[in-house]
């Protein structure tokens, strides 16, 4: 596996790079714990690439809806199967079982809703970091699929990522993202026992710096017959990018090395704390109950500049309901807020 520069088209981003975003693994990277939300709309085509498109996917018909999950693998009955995983995003009752690791995100299996599984002897690459317009990654796989009746089949393929595409794109109710680029990852598979392949999966995701999964994904199907799209589902909760700005303001909580987000407020299971260092510090999280009592508290030593996230549940601050006061300290600097805790 290999990543290919093309020098006319870096020359082309060098030209370009003010309307585009770099991709990494800080803001984009699957996360365990998080849910997306998806509209199933009508299926069209993915649009052109090439530089400052304008995609108007204004029209798009919701059909139905889709919410990913992503978890730990080591929660799931399929863990010892699939060792080297250590995270799953489950859509449609599959279950995708992957590494994520550094500045890569790998598959090595799926689990479908009824039991088949795929193991990846060598695995799939869904993502690297940082990735911007202009750059290709590609490579192999290869794994077995088991089935039932003692069902077995081994296969080979390979991939190619490539993001093909920036500009702005616009979803139904005319909410309008700029600033966005696209991937598009071709697969080709095949099985030992039919060595001859002629078909493909293309899938286009579309991604913005300020949302950590796709916008917009559509996936096609190519064979000797044709290309043609089975699946197209858009963000459920776009927001246009001025009302999101003014959103995302008012969450932070913003000192001289820290910046901090607490979310969702209220909460009932749980609550997660993001927050960036702009520089190495000891830091230290403090939560109270509205009557003063430190009921948690975190300590992170020596801690590297960088973005960070933090999962408080219930059960880490007792069973009481009502107000908490959570301070955040990074060397002098301080932020606090408080959040409220519902039934």
């Amino acid at each position: 596996m290999k990543k290919l520069f093309v020098t006319a088209i870096l020359i082309s981003f060098l030209i370009s790079a003010h309307a585009q975003f770099l991709m990494n693994s800080n803001t984009h990277i699957l996360r365990v714990g998080d849910e997306h939300y998806f509209n199933i709309a009508n299926n069209v085509g993915p649009g052109s690439d090439g530089e400052n498109i304008t995609w108007d996917f204004s029209a798009l018909q919701d059909k139905s809806t889709l919410t990913s999950y992503m978890y730990s693998a080591y929660t799931t009955a399929n863990t010892t199967d699939i060792p080297e995983a250590n995270a799953v995003l489950e859509e449609f009752e599959t279950k995708f079982y992957f590494k994520t690791s550094d500045n890569i995100i790998e598959q090595y299996g799926t689990v479908t809703k009824n039991n088949t599984l795929t193991i990846y002897s060598k695995p799939f690459v869904k993502m690297v970091f940082p990735f911007h317009y202009g750059e290709t990654y590609s490579g192999d796989f290869a794994g077995t699929v088991y089935g039932n009746n003692n069902y077995e089949a081994k296969f080979t393929g390979n991939y190619e990522l490539k993001a093909d595409a920036f500009g702005t794109l616009i979803l139904p109710g005319n909410i309008t993202y700029s600033n966005v680029f696209r991937i598009r990852t071709t697969r080709e598979q095949c099985y030992s026992s039919n060595s001859s392949c002629n078909c493909a999966t293309i899938s286009y995701k579309w991604y913005t710096k300020d949302i950590r999964y796709p916008l917009l994904t559509i996936i096609q199907t190519k064979t000797s017959k044709g290309v043609k799209t089975i699946r197209t589902a858009y963000y459920a909760r776009a927001e246009n990018q001025s009302e999101v700005e003014i959103k995302n303001e008012s969450k932070k909580l913003i000192a001289d090395n820290l910046e901090a987000k607490i979310y969702p407020n209220p909460f009932m299971e749980s609550f997660k704390i993001d927050y960036t260092l702009t520089r190495d510090s000891d830091l230290k999280i403090e939560i109270y109950d509205n009557s003063g009592r430190k009921v948690n508290s975190v300590q992170k030593n020596n801690q590297k500049a960088g973005y960070y996230t933090e999962t408080i549940h219930s059960d880490d601050i007792g069973n009481q309901l009502g107000m908490f006061h959570i301070r955040i300290v990074a060397g002098d600097d301080i932020v606090s807020k408080t959040i409220i805790r519902g039934e």
